[in-house]
């Protein structure tokens, strides 16, 4: 069995109808259902607190993006159309760099999957990194040559909004 969301291998031995499970690659939170398929399940909502690091907002057909580390604070404009295609390729594992062939051996390196935005100051490079057992990241590389990094589903839910 694979998790619907992200497409990783679950064990899933020992676990009985009704049971919740969570993908250690994603972070989603699963229910098996009696047909043997898993349903996601949303939990309850909560106020969402702000990404640190990362803020955005849009001004007509673009999304600004507010990077910061503390100290230094970095800011560049993509088309909203751009981003969300962007992020839809991302998360469906679809990008420039695709994923290793599948080894007998454990996959000891994390797969990346990349996409390139035009924004106001020159190309931004997103960078999906997945790892089996570990969170998803995404890696924002700006023209200025700064990279930010963050939880990967954080960053579609703080976005998503924007973009509809």
């Amino acid at each position: 069995m694979v998790c619907p969301v992200c497409g990783e291998p679950l064990e899933l031995e020992g676990y009985e109808v009704g049971d919740l499970v969570d993908c250690e690659a994603c972070g989603a939170l699963l229910r098996l259902l009696s047909d043997g398929t898993l349903e996601v399940v949303e939990p309850p909502q909560k106020e969402q607190e702000p990404l640190w690091g990362l803020s955005a907002y849009g001004e007509g057909e673009e999304v600004v993006l507010v990077f910061s580390d503390g100290t230094l604070e970095e800011e560049v404009r993509v088309l909203k159309a751009e981003l969300q295609e962007a992020l839809r390729r991302l998360e469906e594992g679809v990008g420039e760099e695709p994923p290793k062939e599948a080894e007998d051996e454990p996959n000891l390196e994390p797969d990346y999957f990349t996409v390139h935005l035009e924004s106001d100051q020159g190309l931004v490079a997103l960078r999906r990194v997945v790892f089996p057992g570990a969170r998803d990241l995404l890696e924002f590389t700006l023209p200025s040559g700064s990279v930010y990094e963050f939880p990967f589903r954080e960053v579609l839910e703080l976005l998503r909004p924007l973009l509809l």
